[in-house]
């Protein structure tokens, strides 16, 4: 633990007792009680402890309870160094997150006078030259990117010895945190998220990129209820083969697919569907598939079946048990083979429990049949085309002109088909 001697007076203040009771593991009551003890052993001339030493003794805390604080301490700390500080063009507004590569700051971008995620990448990746090329590389084809439903790169650079990237900041919370919060999804909210994640790795699998990494941490709800999938893959694909203790591999080993386990280099779209079908999973029993050691987890996606969803749901509409079904099956030509027909199957489940259209970003049900339609080679009545077409024109004036003029297309040529 840092000498308090060497700190500035704000981080004196920044004392046991106080984040103890932010963190709820003591009461006032107790500290009230420690302070009463405390204050007896001084006024009978004993050398004052300290409060954490007396609430171990008494049994108030367990030794892990006060390395917790200890370590909530030394991120205050580092955080209050870091703010303030530039990177770049940026300068550090605070923490937002950390994780096994690096640490994701809130930021100003100085040049635009705008708020961004801004993700710097621990030293120990940077000390290596191949992967120092790959990452810029990488980063910057990632940041051409734009769709609504992922979270877009805005910047990659260097500065000094420090890589980083910045990302749009989303202003709302990770699925991760809104389950530890509250727990599993309804189905109508699990599902808008899906359909947006969905929708997001069709862009993906258009450009030939596989995310690797589709979790509900990386998935950003933003005020509204939009979805934007974030942390791309990217870095992952830099590092394939570098592992951590024990063998684990670098993210989350509760949405691997069984080929990305396996350690399969030629992945495709089918293993970030096997993800969403574990994260959709989550998202509605309020805990992955499987459980246990980090080894055991990967070896379970593997070789072994989840429990069955609606076994742990009761009230799960049976289309929602096929979907996840389908996704988290173990060979990848057994799942979905396209986005087209999931979008289809989780709108029909969306439309069946009576809710709204997902904010921005994804089909209505008229698209997915449009779409349906095309991939079938049907024919529409010319009515009934133009009633889809008219229930299209909102969502087409969210997507973008580049993606409204294919829509745009699509519906002439099928206009004229039906037509003729």
């Amino acid at each position: 633990m840092a000498d308090n001697a060497d700190l500035p007076d704000m981080e004196k203040d920044l004392d046991f007792a106080t984040l103890a009771i932010a963190h709820r593991v003591l009461t006032r009551e107790q500290l009230e009680e420690v302070e009463r003890i405390i204050a007896g052993e001084t006024a009978s001339g004993k050398p004052r402890r300290p409060v954490e030493d007396v609430l171990l003794e008494r049994g108030v805390l367990r030794s892990e309870q006060v390395w917790a604080v200890y370590k909530a301490k030394e991120r205050l700390i580092r955080d209050a160094r870091a703010r303030g500080q530039r990177i770049g063009g940026y300068e550090i507004l605070g923490k937002l997150g950390e994780g096994g590569l690096g640490v994701v700051y809130r930021a100003k971008q100085l040049s635009m006078g705008r708020i961004v995620a801004l993700k710097v990448l621990h030293e120990r990746w940077v000390t290596d030259d191949e992967f120092r090329k790959r990452f810029l590389v990488e980063a910057r084809l990632v940041g051409r990117l734009s769709h609504p439903n992922l979270i877009q790169v805005i910047d990659v650079g260097r500065h000094k010895s420090t890589l980083y990237f910045s990302m749009e900041f989303v202003d709302g919370e990770p699925v991760d945190a809104t389950l530890d919060r509250d727990g599993r999804m309804n189905t109508q909210t699990a599902v808008s998220i899906a359909l947006q994640v969905a929708a997001a790795l069709e862009y993906l699998r258009q450009r030939r990129i596989v995310h690797r990494d589709v979790k509900p941490g990386n998935i950003m709800v933003a005020k509204g209820g939009i979805a934007k999938l974030g942390d791309f893959g990217f870095v992952k694909s830099s590092l394939e083969s570098v592992l951590s203790t024990e063998g684990e591999v670098l993210g989350t080993p509760d949405y691997i697919s069984p080929e990305s386990a396996r350690g399969e280099k030629n992945l495709d779209f089918r293993s970030d569907l096997y993800s969403l079908g574990a994260t959709l999973y989550h998202m509605l029993a309020g805990s992955p598939p499987f459980g246990g050691s980090v080894s055991d987890v990967m070896d379970q996606h593997i070789k072994n079946d989840p429990k069955p969803i609606s076994d742990v749901v009761r009230d799960i509409p049976p289309k929602m048990a096929e979907v996840i079904e389908r996704l988290m099956r173990k060979q990848p030509a057994d799942r979905y083979q396209d986005f087209q027909t999931l979008l289809g199957d989780l709108d029909e489940i969306r439309r069946e429990g009576k809710a709204p259209p997902p904010a921005t970003g994804l089909p209505s049900s008229s698209v997915a049949n449009v779409l349906r339609s095309r991939q079938a080679g049907d024919r529409q009545p010319e009515k009934q085309l133009r009633q889809s077409l008219a229930a299209l024109r909102i969502w087409l004036a969210v997507v973008g002109t580049g993606f409204i003029a294919a829509l745009a297309g699509l519906g002439y040529l099928l206009f004229f088909r039906g037509g003729g």
